[in-house]
């Protein structure tokens, strides 16, 4: 991964972070890769021993893993069990979903840009069906900007020219730990929660 030095930050771990900003992609995402980076980022990435690559036909839905490990355990390659950048309905950006904590956003950026959207991405070697329409020709642009919650780290997630740097804006001050949140992430939180009883609702609704 050119292009930046992950020892400078600490977004490896899952820390409750903000994220504002978006990547541009150009030519915009096609149907067909819209449909896959889409129940790709639904689905828990676990070894399932049907290759990094697989998706189920429906990504609401979990599949039984063959062990607790197994659950537990992402495939060869990809940096965790869950990626969270998602594309926009028209397929022109990509940004990161909202969830309360978001794993390896620049390990799973990267990923998503080497392995499914630049010229000699991986699977463009790959003969499954599922990449046949896949264009492997974008061009990805942008800015990403996260501040965590514990210490109030500042930093950016930069894309230029499909290649990833980061910079801390604000280093992290620890004397933020004990502090109550402030304004605007209260309404972060109440509409996060709000969304998880939504799902949850709904999820109620389908199994009857």
């Amino acid at each position: 991964m050119a292009g930046f030095e992950l020892s400078a930050f600490s977004v490896g771990m899952g820390y409750t972070t903000d994220f504002l900003g978006h990547i541009d992609i150009d030519p915009g995402l096609n149907e067909a890769e819209r449909a896959y980076l889409s129940a790709f980022s639904l689905t828990r990435r676990y070894d399932r021993g049907k290759g990094p690559y697989y998706v189920p036909s429906n990504p609401y839905v979990d599949e039984p893993a063959r062990s607790t490990r197994d659950y537990s355990t992402p495939p060869a390659g990809q940096p965790g069990l869950w990626c969270r950048w998602v594309s926009c309905w028209d397929g022109c950006c990509l940004s990161l979903d909202g969830e309360e904590k978001i794993y390896d956003p620049v390990r799973w950026l990267d990923h998503l840009i080497h392995h499914f959207l630049v010229p000699g991405a991986e699977a463009s070697m790959s003969e499954e069906e599922v990449f046949k329409d896949f264009t492997f020709d974008h061009h990805l642009e942008g800015l990403v900007i996260g501040c965590r919650r514990d210490n109030k780290q500042l930093f950016t997630i930069r894309v230029n020219d499909n290649v990833i740097t980061q910079e801390v804006l604000r280093p992290a001050d620890p004397r933020y730990l004990d502090y109550p949140p402030l304004p605007y992430e209260e309404v972060i939180d109440r509409d996060r929660a709000r969304s998880a009883a939504s799902k949850s609702g709904g999820a109620r609704l389908r199994s009857l």
